[in-house]
C-alpha cells in the first residue's frame, strides 16, 4: 500500500457506547448513536449496564454512557449503571461523553450526576449531550469529531 494512502481500517477508531437498560429509549438512542459513528468508518461496541460481559471495553479509545433523568430534586446515576462503571475496568483515561434522552424536570442535574460519577471512575470528559430522538443520536454520531 502507497505511503499516504487513507483506508477506513486507519481510520476506524475502536468505540464504545455503554447505556442504562431501564428505559428502552435510552437503548434506541445508542443503537441511532452506534449506526452514526458506524458511518464515519469507526468500529463501535454496545454494551449494556446488565450485561455479563464486558470484554473489549479496555480496548476503545472513546466511550459513549447514556442515561435519563430519574426525576426528584436530586437525580442520581440509575444504581444499575452506577455500579456496572464501577465494577468495569479499563475505562479510566478514556476519552469520554455523556448523554441522556431529553425529559424530565431535572436534566442538567442529571447529566452533571452521570459525568461526576463517569469522573470518579476515572473517564475524561469531552462533551455531553441530550438527544430528543434516536434521529438526533444518530445526526450526533454522524458529524461528531473525536480527536485522537
Amino acid at each position: 500500500m502507497p505511503l499516504g494512502s487513507d483506508t477506513q481500517e486507519e481510520a476506524a477508531v475502536l468505540i464504545g457506547i455503554i447505556y442504562s437498560t431501564e428505559k428502552k429509549v435510552i437503548e434506541k438512542l445508542a443503537q441511532g448513536l452506534k449506526r452514526g459513528l458506524e458511518e464515519q468508518g469507526h468500529r463501535v461496541r454496545l454494551y449494556a449496564d446488565n450485561s455479563e460481559n464486558f470484554s473489549g471495553l479496555a480496548g476503545c479509545r472513546h466511550l459513549f454512557v447514556g442515561s435519563f433523568s430519574t426525576g426528584g430534586f436530586k437525580p442520581r446515576t440509575p444504581m444499575r449503571l452506577k455500579d456496572m462503571l464501577s465494577k468495569t475496568g479499563g475505562i479510566s483515561g478514556k476519552r469520554s461523553i455523556a448523554f441522556l434522552a431529553k425529559g424530565g424536570m431535572s436534566e442538567r442535574k442529571a447529566l452533571i450526576a452521570l459525568m461526576n460519577d463517569m469522573e470518579t471512575q476515572g473517564c475524561y470528559i469531552i462533551d455531553q449531550e441530550v438527544f430528543s430522538s434516536e434521529t438526533d443520536a444518530y445526526n450526533f454520531g454522524k458529524s461528531v469529531h473525536l480527536k485522537e
